[in-house]
């Protein structure tokens, strides 16, 4: 009577062994077509946030690739539009008022100048001859105080005023064509060379006032 009941039991147990399988197989059927939208549905918010940020930095290579503009500066085969047109018309530098005692700032502006405009692509920049638009840079003011800050290492703290305006005359008559009015800048560097300090002044300056060359106003 105990062996049967064994049996019986060892029976009824393999077969549970041997079901589960099958029914694990079929549960798994059922839940195929979810898969996917349940993988979906469980993706962690970061997941989400990573592929978001891929689409938007595609779009953005996309639209740079058009020619579009981005914080004034031209992008691809595009020209930034400004006062001075389309960006097909040439452009040189006629001279640089500079009131500053470094001998060295009149070459700098020149160079940053040129750079600039070739980056924003505003213009066909020239250094001589003739040209469609002639510009002079002026400095009405300019000063800059310099105080040891740190007697370990020397390190300056530099405070920089920078006064600069853009003139644009017209390089067939001379007229004046649009003037960027004066631009002020002021700033306190961290340096261990004043020149350093003299030169960032400059140039945010300088940005400035090219950036107010695009608004056209």
């Amino acid at each position: 009577m105990k062996t049967r009941l064994f049996l019986r039991v060892g029976f009824a147990g393999a077969r549970r062994f041997f079901d589960q399988p099958e029914k694990s197989l079929l549960r798994g059927a059922r839940c195929e077509r979810f898969a996917h939208k349940d993988c979906l549905m469980r993706m962690p918010l970061g997941t989400w946030k990573g592929l978001i940020a891929t689409a938007v930095c595609c779009l953005s290579l996309a639209v740079g690739g058009c020619g579009y503009e981005l914080d004034g500066y031209a992008t691809g085969s595009g020209r930034a539009v400004s006062v001075l047109g389309d960006g097909n018309q040439t452009l040189r530098i006629d001279k640089v008022e500079q009131v500053t005692m470094y001998p060295w700032v009149q070459y700098y502006l020149r160079g940053l100048v040129r750079d600039e405009v070739n980056l924003r692509r505003l213009a066909r920049w020239v250094d001589s001859g003739n040209a469609d638009y002639l510009l002079t840079i002026t400095m009405p003011g300019f000063r800059v105080r310099s105080a040891v800050s740190n007697q370990v290492d020397n390190t300056l703290l530099s405070d920089t005023i920078v006064q600069l305006e853009l003139i644009v005359r017209s390089g067939k008559n001379g007229n004046i064509v649009w003037r960027s009015g004066v631009i002020s800048y002021f700033d306190r560097f961290e340096t261990v060379d004043e020149a350093n300090a003299v030169r960032d002044g400059l140039k945010e300056a300088l940005r400035r006032a090219l950036d107010r060359m695009q608004q056209k106003f």
